[in-house]
């Protein structure tokens, strides 16, 4: 039966063993209890996995276009916890944004703390990808002050990583219709965050929607001021870090899956395993391929490769699920878990609804 092909060791730092060891130990608590996941992302930082790469993409390197080692990083923690693959997911893509922005010493100072876990990064970016494919309104619209400062209006349907002091980069409208990334902190007046609970199986993401009333933005904190330019650069980094907190899921229900076809009355299953492992050996290695350089193939391949995931997430903790019988019903369960986990997937901004459609307008 084909295997998942493990991520090469050389790019995950051995301290992120320690890391996957402690989520295992809390990953029941994390699921049952809501036990926020954010706080994390100090440890996550300290043995610096939060910031791979973004040096070579700070110097302008063309090494800044492989991202298989947070590829690898975000993978390795979602098959223990994917709230907490979710979470680092968001943080590591405002890491990317803040080191491709415009420069001041504002957010230079607050890419430091980020990239060491110091304070959590939240991205409210999928309305812009949502925007820009045609699917609605931006849902932010900023007025300039006149001294390169604006005020913004508006709501962010779903954002995660709400904590206090968290970094959240949004997209805002413009009168010259051009548009702009911003980033602003949790807390700043104007903003009013609504958590969200009863979550299926992410209740500790802190995730919910965000008010803003005439929110004072100044001009050390706008990265770009060409909404559509910004968004293009950033999508398939986007959408492959996006992948792999799904592609993790994907390795450790699969995992589970090829012991428990041992036993008799699971032996029926044989030739839908086999299949299903044949697609995953696929789908990682065009993960692989595609995250080794995200400027080499087309948005297309990366919108493809993140509804595949999706599907074989699905598929695979339902299958996982099966296959475990009783224990698989026990909602404490690994296999349940992960089963409620994969739920999220197909209405993860991008959803599979605007997946389909951006694919079918590519085609």
């Amino acid at each position: 039966m084909s295997t998942l092909t493990a991520p090469a060791p050389a790019l995950i730092p051995p301290a992120l063993g320690d890391v996957l060891r402690q989520l295992a130990a809390d990953a029941r608590e994390v699921d049952t209890a809501g036990v926020p996941v954010a706080p994390k992302l100090r440890d996550l930082g300290e043995a610096g996995l939060l910031d791979q790469g973004i040096d070579d993409l700070l110097a302008g390197r063309a090494d800044a276009s492989d991202l298989r080692a947070s590829v690898a990083t975000i993978a390795a923690l979602a098959g223990e916890c994917l709230s907490t693959g979710f979470s680092a997911w968001a943080h590591r893509v405002v890491v990317d944004y803040l080191a491709r922005g415009t420069h001041s010493p504002a957010t230079a100072e607050l890419l430091s703390a980020l990239r060491h876990g110091e304070v959590a990064g939240a991205t409210g970016m999928a309305q812009a990808l949502k925007s820009l494919a045609g699917l609605g309104e931006l849902g932010i619209t900023a007025t300039p002050t006149g001294d390169g400062g604006w005020v913004l209006d508006g709501q962010v349907t779903w954002i995660s990583n709400q904590v206090p002091g968290a970094v959240l980069v949004l997209p805002a409208a413009t009168p010259d219709g051009n548009g702009l990334v911003v980033w602003v902190r949790h807390g700043d007046d104007g903003l009013a965050p609504r958590h969200i609970e009863g979550l299926l199986a992410l209740d500790a993401t802190a995730s919910g929607s965000l008010r803003l009333e005439a929110v004072k933005v100044g001009s050390e904190q706008v990265l770009s001021t060409d909404l559509a330019g910004f968004v293009r650069e950033v999508k398939p980094t986007f959408l492959v870090l996006q992948t792999a907190f799904a592609a993790g899921l994907i390795e450790r229900s699969w995992a589970e899956v090829e012991p428990a076809l041992d036993r008799p009355e699971n032996s029926v299953f044989g030739a839908q395993a086999r299949d299903l492992g044949e697609r995953i050996s696929e789908f990682r290695a065009r993960l692989q391929r595609l995250a080794a350089d995200v400027s080499s193939a087309p948005v297309r391949d990366y919108l493809q490769l993140r509804l595949d995931a999706s599907h074989l997430a699905q598929e695979a903790t339902r299958l996982e699920l099966t296959l475990a019988g009783g224990r698989g019903y026990l909602v404490n369960s690994g296999a349940n878990r992960r089963f409620r986990e994969a739920a999220f997937l197909p209405v993860q901004s991008p959803s599979e609804g605007h997946l389909r459609w951006e694919l079918s307008s590519l085609a």
